[in-house]
């Protein structure tokens, strides 16, 4: 007979820690009908879990916790965080917080529940639902925030699902376009770009990827609703004559830390302070009559209607006769404001050139002596086409404009527009040519032209073979050419590490706006991620010195919410509203610039 004595330590210990798991996961729930504040409920960590489901889905459980946020009017969440008492530096594997769902409670945040209801997932969110007060146990207070760090990937994010946190550094603002609709700010640990604009295209712009994922956070504003009133914060901080911008910070961010739709998202129970490390920039200065000053914008579908004052709702652009006033006289600011010797204009209404056509209408009132390009045949066939304009007190053409017809253009890529320029004070000649490639949307892209999964988005192929297009076209301008300096802008719908940019450098292009910010270039920000579409490349034999190059931060950098477009659809306060003196999201492009002297000194 063996003696119980000679049963190693370790083995009685293993049992003892065995049997205390097994009774925490296993041991009966509460049964229905106990109530008061004393008696076993199941834990709030319990019904976590360390899984993205619950392992008490679909049975009910009796719990208690102390309310952390109440959001249970039917236009905000339709229910009440709470969460156990324990200190926020004791972090486990399993949440201590959870979203009770209960349209219309009566709560208070501070006091202590006891709820029972039915736990259970909604759209990968742990609740209870079905649930009511079972017990008012007293009001110790709020629990302390658990610091929440940026990046944190979805385990960590996981372990503080319905908690109260606090972001530890505070974060970056790297995305505003679902304030209007959705009330929502996207966060990072700094401006996220587009992993094409900093990474070559394949696993490397996967990671990249992957890691803006864990770095980026939804900042909500507690509400289902669409459309709804800004939040409060937003609005007193434009109350008091300040902007709010992609790359400013925010600092003393608190709330619960939620999980909807699809994404982390902080539901805010104090109002966050903001750092305005973005500042909206001051318009250029005139350069010296020695430099040439080049630029590209896109406009964003500016149509004119009838050019008579009529003939809206136009195909693209603004819904009626005001809005597109509201969006010429914006346009008109941000132009001057760039004090550009010659502009390229993308998104213009492809409506000839004519008294009453898009282009005339833009440069009639811009300051100064204007002229713009007027080739022969229509450019393409596509609703919108790109334009040339230019100061002729500064420069004038030298021969005809020349257009890029052939495929790809005019199949998806509009047809480009180059002109020849003369300086008037350096007698210097160069060529200047605008384009505009297709766009990344997936509509009827299939075989080489759908999604390879490298990065580069649909239609890659297709603007592949425009750049070979394009550079082969460039080769017959620039032959006869005396002195053969060629300027590129334009959308060319690629970010910077992608194939038609690295064609145009093979080719002997130069992306002159890389290394000119302190973080990479960016013109335009999609789904809260930067980087550049809109560039100048610069190629040519004889010397020209590249003065000054950059990005005019208008538009993308400022909420879509202040769009022309949306104003009066929004019921903006008038702290918000944009004057015909500003040019704030006169577009969604940021349009870019070049100071070039010929010559050197």
């Amino acid at each position: 007979m063996y003696s119980l004595r000679w049963v190693p330590v370790w083995l009685v210990l293993l049992a003892i820690a065995l049997w205390f798991a097994l009774s925490y996961w296993f041991w009966p729930l509460p049964a229905a009908g106990e109530t008061g504040c004393h008696g076993a409920v199941t834990a709030v960590e319990r019904i976590q879990g360390t899984a993205a489901v619950t392992p008490l889905d679909g049975r009910t459980v009796l719990t208690e916790g102390i309310v952390t946020a109440d959001f249970s009017a039917r236009e905000e969440l339709g229910g009440y965080f709470i969460q156990q008492e324990t200190r926020a530096s004791a972090q486990g594997p399993a949440s201590r917080g959870l979203f009770i769902y209960a349209p219309g409670a009566d709560v208070s945040p501070g006091e202590r529940l006891r709820v029972r209801g039915e736990a259970g997932e909604y759209h990968g969110m742990t609740q209870l639902s079905e649930a009511r007060i079972e017990a008012r146990c007293g009001d110790p207070g709020l629990p302390e925030a658990a610091p929440l760090p940026l990046p944190l990937g979805s385990e960590g994010k996981e372990a503080r699902e319905g908690m109260r946190v606090r972001l530890e550094h505070g974060a970056t603002i790297t995305g505003l376009y679902g304030l209007a609709r959705y009330g929502v700010i996207t966060l990072a640990d700094g401006r996220l770009f587009q992993p094409t604009q900093v990474a070559e295209p394949g696993e490397a712009v996967r990671q990249v990827a992957e890691r803006n994922q864990e770095r980026s956070l939804l900042l909500d504003d507690g509400s289902r609703s669409q459309f709804s009133a800004l939040p409060e914060w937003v609005l007193r901080h434009y109350e008091a004559g300040r902007r709010l911008r992609v790359g400013d910070a925010l600092k003393d961010v608190e709330g619960v830390l939620d999980y909807r739709y699809g994404d982390w998202r902080l539901q805010p129970t104090t109002a966050p302070t903001v750092r305005t490390l973005n500042p909206p920039p001051e318009p250029l200065e005139r350069p010296a009559d020695g430099i040439i000053r080049v630029a590209g914008f896109n406009l964003q579908n500016y149509f004119n209607g009838d050019g008579r004052g009529g003939g809206f709702p136009s195909a693209r652009g603004a819904e009626s006769a005001a809005a597109w006033q509201a969006q010429h006289q914006r346009l008109v600011t941000a132009l001057d404001g760039l004090a550009a010797d010659i502009i390229g204009l993308v998104e213009l209404e492809n409506d000839g050139t004519g008294e009453g056509s898009a282009i005339a209408s833009l440069t009639a009132d811009l300051e100064g002596s204007w002229e713009y390009a007027r080739p022969q045949r229509r450019p393409g066939d596509d609703a919108i086409a790109v334009g040339l304009a230019w100061r002729s007190e500064r420069v004038g053409p030298v021969g005809e404009p020349e257009v890029l017809r052939s495929p790809p253009f005019n199949q998806g890529s509009r047809p480009p527009v180059a002109q020849r320029f003369r300086h008037h004070a350096s007698g210097a000649v160069f060529l200047v040519v605008v384009n505009h490639f297709k766009s990344k949307r997936c509509g009827e892209a299939s075989g080489r032209n759908a999604a390879q999964g490298d990065g580069e988005g649909c239609w890659s192929a297709h603007r592949n073979a425009a750049t070979r297009r394009l550079l082969q076209w460039l080769e017959q301008l620039r032959e006869p050419m005396e002195a053969p300096n060629v300027v590129l802008v334009g959308d060319l719908n690629a970010y910077a590490r992608e194939t038609p940019l690295s064609l145009l450098e093979q080719a002997g292009y130069r992306n002159i706006l890389l290394d000119r910010h302190e973080n990479p270039a960016s013109s335009y920000i999609y789904r809260a991620q930067s980087g550049t579409l809109d560039y100048i490349l610069l190629a040519g034999e004889s010397e020209v010195t590249v003065e000054a190059a950059g990005i005019q931060p208008i538009n993308a950098d400022e909420p879509p919410l202040l769009h022309y477009s949306r104003e009066e659809r929004n019921g903006l306060p008038e702290s918000l509203t944009v004057s015909a003196q500003e040019p704030w999201r006169a577009s969604d492009h940021d349009p870019s610039w070049v100071d070039l002297r010929p010559g050197i000194e």
